[in-house]
């Protein structure tokens, strides 16, 4: 029994465009990248401030780009603290946060904190450093999440592939 070339057109196309949103979801991550490159700073001290981490102009400010992402470091006259990380979309040049923590208590109230960051490219750990002098240190040891991610999509089409081949021949005998 032949199929029709309009079905078969339809399932070709149908076929493309679930795979192309897969792959967007799975570089892409799931949720938006609301900020652009120049709203960044003042989208940090605006979180900040809903902390309670309230930037006067005598705040140290410093930032620092690796990878696929910005990370930014503030701590205030009072000794307020805050630290963030935001990743740039790899379709879009645009950002969205991946890492915030504030405050003068528990974790940043010591004058070093390491937390990790997957900015969808790469991972990696980042030291945010306070007290006399306010600074970011970025580890260089980096984990490869897109060969993870490519590596993903190789074996999943080794399967389809594969179940298609064998049901193929199963279905033959």
């Amino acid at each position: 029994m032949q199929k029709s070339a309009k079905f078969i057109i339809i399932k070709g196309v149908a076929t493309m465009i679930i795979v192309a949103l897969a792959g967007f979801v799975l570089f892409n991550g799931i949720g938006r990248h609301p900020y652009t490159y120049e709203e960044l700073q003042d989208v940090f001290i605006a979180k900040a401030a809903e902390y309670n981490v309230k930037a006067n102009g005598q705040e140290q400010l410093v930032s620092e780009e690796y990878g696929n992402s910005i990370t930014f470091v503030m701590q205030t006259e009072d000794g307020e603290r805050a630290c963030a990380t935001y990743g740039r979309s790899p379709f879009f040049n645009k950002f969205k946060e991946i890492n915030f923590y504030s405050g003068v208590n528990g974790v940043l109230a010591l004058d070093e904190m390491t937390y990790t960051v997957n900015d969808g490219v790469i991972g990696y750990d980042v030291t945010a450093q306070f007290g006399d002098e306010v600074g970011i240190e970025l580890s260089e040891e980096v984990k490869p999440m897109m060969y993870i991610k490519f590596m993903a999509i190789c074996i999943l089409a080794m399967g389809v592939f594969g179940i298609k081949i064998f049901l193929n021949k199963w279905n033959r005998r």
